[in-house]
């Protein structure tokens, strides 16, 4: 039966999405469908109007807020996940610090402890594994509030919620370096370049960008969020899917190189397993980059 013109209708999976770990957005596709079967994500509305055209409007459920799911690197899963996201809760309107005035409504701080837990304790009945952040959060400061949501293999336990202190850094100011200063000096002082300077390179493409801080290791002041890319000559063939010869020796040779430069600057890499840093499995490797905290590196102590 064909739709009604001007009949709202939700769009997006009826039924619960199959998960293949290899496709990243299936993962949160899965855990946006539990979101909303448990009444607490977004439903996106379309429509065809009278003129052909398709509209489309977004329905928030009341009173528990509103959740929202962002695709992770598997490079920041718990060791042993098999599917891993993050979820981030906004309060409901009523409840949202006014932003011209910075007035915090009566109620918010209840409303958020209670509602985040509600969050929590119902994406545990779907059978995930729920950390909240270190980030410190409340509706004086934060429009949302982050979980780490993931799930572990049957018969495999979760991990010990991770120790650290509470982290609240968003901008550092000179002479400080921010995470990704911090990346990219090392890979320019090692002469491997970064996407920002566009040329194309024998050792392939470095992508740097920010991670949120609910995935950093304890240890880390700094991290950022790292993909390497080959060069082109190495990638697989779009058409045939065929890897062309020397690409794991590419990956080897540019991989060993890119470990080597940010070690030496005093950085620690937490890639992905072993099995994902292979051109057989992924086109490209990730890594979480980081800097222990009270040690600054080499570059930084040189650049200060």
């Amino acid at each position: 039966m064909g739709r009604t013109v001007n009949e709202w209708v939700p769009s997006g999976p009826l039924t619960e999405p199959v998960y293949d770990r290899a496709d990243p957005q299936s993962g949160r596709a899965l855990v946006d469908f539990h979101l909303r079967e448990l009444g607490l994500g977004e439903v996106w509305m379309v429509r065809v109007g009278e003129d052909g055209l398709r509209y489309g409007r977004d329905v928030r459920p009341l009173g528990p807020g509103v959740c929202r799911t962002e695709v992770l690197t598997e490079a920041a899963w718990p060791d042993g996940a098999e599917l891993c996201v993050l979820v981030s809760w906004a309060p409901d309107e009523p409840y949202r610090r006014e932003y011209r005035t910075g007035r915090v409504p009566a109620g918010a701080e209840e409303h958020w402890r209670e509602r985040i837990e509600v969050v929590a304790r119902a994406l545990r009945t779907r059978g995930y594994v729920v950390e909240p952040s270190r980030v410190v959060c409340s509706p004086r400061h934060d429009s949302a509030a982050e979980l780490l949501v993931y799930r572990m293999p049957e018969g495999l336990p979760p991990r010990p919620t991770p120790r650290g202190q509470p982290l609240r850094r968003t901008s550092w100011r000179y002479p400080e370096r921010s995470p990704i200063d911090l990346v990219r000096d090392a890979l320019h002082d090692a002469g491997l370049p970064t996407d920002r300077q566009g040329a194309r390179s024998p050792v392939g493409r470095i992508g740097i960008r920010l991670i949120s801080q609910t995935v950093w290791p304890p240890e880390a002041d700094r991290c950022t969020w790292v993909t390497w890319w080959p060069d082109d000559d190495f990638a697989r063939d779009p058409d045939t899917g065929l890897l062309p010869a020397g690409a794991e020796e590419h990956w080897r040779e540019c991989l060993g190189q890119l470990r080597q430069a940010l070690t030496a600057a005093g950085l620690a890499l937490r890639p992905g397993t072993e099995a994902h840093q292979h051109p057989d499995v992924r086109e490209t490797a990730d890594f979480l980059v980081y800097r222990v905290a009270c040690a600054p590196s080499p570059t930084e102590r040189t650049r200060s």
